[in-house]
């Protein structure tokens, strides 16, 4: 069973995987160029703080943590968050 904080920390790594895979020279053309595409239809670090407080005040049945207490928790790894002023480069050969 998947716990909020789970669920909420699996957003955030994706997320964060997404920016570091575009970033990654050594990963061949088109598959940084698939992480932007993605990247820029994936919830960023604030979209996934206001679906928080929305479902907190919904009767939905998903629940999920506060992405700042997901990155309190896990403050010694190395997350490049998505955020909505995260601007990836398009990937260049």
């Amino acid at each position: 069973m998947t716990t909020p904080t789970e669920r909420t920390r699996a957003l955030l790594w994706a997320g964060s995987l997404l920016v570091h895979l575009s970033e990654d020279e050594t990963l061949p053309l088109p598959l940084r160029r698939r992480a932007v595409t993605i990247a820029r239809h994936f919830p960023t670090l604030e979209d996934v703080s206001w679906i928080t407080e929305s479902l907190r005040e919904s009767v939905f049945s998903i629940q999920m943590a506060s992405p700042e207490q997901v990155l309190a928790e896990d403050s010694d790894l190395d997350l490049a968050s998505l955020r909505h002023s995260t601007r990836l480069r398009w990937p260049d050969e």
